[in-house]
């Protein structure tokens, strides 16, 4: 009954904002999937244990569906609003009458089920100008030209934000973000402030001339004492801050396409945390880089590459890894993420430290309307063995664990990803994910260390689904 009420108030909503101002025009767009996921082993890893039999834990088969669907109210080509809804369901779930009033802050999971308002925002230019002001829930993305953000990548958050084009060639935008206030007081237990909110303030300078383009951003960011999502922020070690602390990110992203048909995207970015005690501090590099061939019809081969900065063997000087907030990165569709269908695949905000070289094969295609894309990586970890290759050590960390997201020098993940795409209609795709991923922790460093059994089956990963864009 919440559920059929909810949608009669959206409903409602919809006529009465068409009926009540007949200057408003309304547009809809959206989409809506349907999918079958067969998924072994994947999510968190589990070890091959034939005495526990861990492998078999799974609940493998899973079928999904999903609506979206954006309302946009447009007065006039300078103002207007969007309602975005969100219907996400489980075949079979227990909860499946449960309607929610949506995900909290940063989470995306599979878990997220109900209907929802998943962004609701305005958009406006100032009379006369170019400049464009957007206020209230939307997605945020940090610039990312070769795989998106990992700092902070489709996330649904609190935002007021301006962009304005400078000249032809440069824009500025700037922008203030509201990650996470748990609390809707400030008063927390005995009568003292709940310091509780997380806030990033950042500004960019998209630069575009002929053949190349680039976009300098920087990022800074309060972060409360007393804030919950900061997994992504914290050292090795996990401690609780003892005082608020801040954070920043330096980048820039760039395109080469004056060579076209041969299209380079690299990005460069390093983020540090300051806290109050050195072991809460964390600092971290991100390079990454693709070129791609598109000069061909039947198959756009591409090179990828990234390398990010990883621990070393200390937990009281921080963390030598990039501050995450909610990662969007990803090369393949897998491993780091990057599915069309399954939702956060094996990617966690603690997957950093490792360097990756891989090649894609994409829109290959031979018949009208069926396509499929090749994915083949090599992923290698770049955090230092020497920090959990004790029980003691190992049992001092709070967010990282032997699961295969967190990778030392002696590990190494190999991937494979076939993917296929079958247009039925122009709005209609009928889409197949097959991937499989080998991750190989290395024995004398995690069985020593974490104390139970790191052989690992292979991860699999079958989806099929149905795509209806409109």
């Amino acid at each position: 009954m919440k559920k059929i009420a909810i949608l009669a108030v959206l409903a409602a909503m919809v006529l009465g904002f068409a009926a009540s101002a007949s200057a408003v025009d309304l547009d809809a767009k959206g989409q809506f999937q349907f999918q079958m996921n067969i998924m072994d082993n994947t999510g968190s890893l589990i070890p091959n244990d034939k005495t526990t039999n861990n492998s078999n834990s799974e609940d493998d088969l899973n079928f999904w569906f999903r609506a979206r669907t954006e309302f946009r109210f447009i007065a006039n080509e300078n103002l207007w609003a969007v309602l975005y809804t969100e219907y996400k369901n489980r075949l079979g779930d227990a909860h499946r009458n449960y309607s929610q009033t949506g995900p909290t802050a940063l989470d995306a999971g599979a878990n997220d089920e109900g209907l929802y308002v998943k962004r609701a925002y305005l958009q406006y230019r100032f009379p006369g100008t170019e400049v464009l002001t957007s206020a209230g829930i939307m997605s945020i993305n940090l610039p990312g030209a070769a795989a998106g953000s990992m700092i902070l990548g489709d996330a649904d958050l609190g935002t007021f934000q301006v962009e304005t084009p400078i000249t032809d060639q440069i824009a500025l935008a700037g922008a203030f973000v509201r990650v996470e206030d748990a609390s809707n007081g400030d008063v927390g237990t005995a009568n003292t402030n709940n310091k509780d909110e997380l806030d990033i303030f950042y500004a960019a300078a998209p630069i575009t001339i002929d053949g190349l383009s680039a976009t300098p951003y920087f990022a800074y960011s309060l972060i409360g004492k007393n804030t919950t999502a900061v997994a992504g922020l914290q050292g090795p070690a996990g401690n609780a801050l003892n005082k608020d602390a801040t954070a920043w990110w330096l980048g820039t992203t760039f395109t080469l396409d004056m060579f076209d048909p041969i299209v380079f995207n690299a990005d460069i970015v390093y983020g540090a945390v300051d806290a109050n005690q050195k072991r809460n501090d964390r600092s971290g590099l991100l390079f990454d880089a693709s070129l791609a061939y598109t000069g061909l019809d039947f198959v756009q081969p591409k090179l990828v590459f990234a390398y990010t900065t990883g621990e070393d063997d200390k937990t009281d000087n921080g963390s030598e890894r990039l501050p995450v907030v909610s990662n969007d990165w990803a090369f393949g569709t897998t491993y780091f993420g990057g599915s069309a269908l399954t939702s956060a695949d094996m990617d966690s905000n603690e997957q950093v430290g490792f360097w990756t070289i891989g090649l894609s094969l994409e829109k290959i295609s031979f018949f009208d309307k069926l396509s499929h894309d090749i994915h083949v990586l090599y992923v290698q970890g770049t955090n230092d063995k020497d920090l959990v290759n004790s029980a003691a050590k190992y049992a001092a960390m709070t967010n990282i664990t032997a699961n295969g997201d967190f990778l030392t020098s002696e590990d190494h993940v190999f991937e494979v990803d076939f993917n296929t795409n079958y247009q039925i209609y122009d709005e209609l795709a009928a889409i197949v994910e097959f991937g499989y991923v080998d991750v190989d922790l290395d024995k004398g460093v995690w069985e020593d260390g974490a104390g139970q059994n790191v052989d690992f089956d292979p991860s699999l990963k079958f989806a099929i689904g149905l795509v209806y864009k409109f």
